[in-house]
């Protein structure tokens, strides 16, 4: 299984134009990046802060995600 790095986050944030995903995590766990703000990753790179619809804050290892995923957008009618 491939290890996702901390600059993988950073170059899916980064992405202009920015495209949604989704970040998966060992326990099953999915978390939809809808808008880069909702992001952070911490200065030592190994932790980054998700932050949900309803405002919470998640904290998660960098160590426990398992793959990034670009999310489907809605095609124009």
């Amino acid at each position: 299984m491939a290890m996702i790095k901390n600059q993988n986050i950073i170059d899916h944030l980064r992405r202009q134009p920015f495209l949604p995903f989704e970040i998966r995590t060992s326990d099953g766990r999915v978390y939809a990046v809808d808008h880069p703000e909702f992001l952070a990753i911490t200065h030592q790179g190994n932790v980054i802060h998700y932050v949900t619809d309803d405002d919470r804050l998640i904290t998660i290892a960098v160590s426990q995600i398992v793959s990034l995923e670009t999310r489907n957008s809605p095609q124009a009618a």
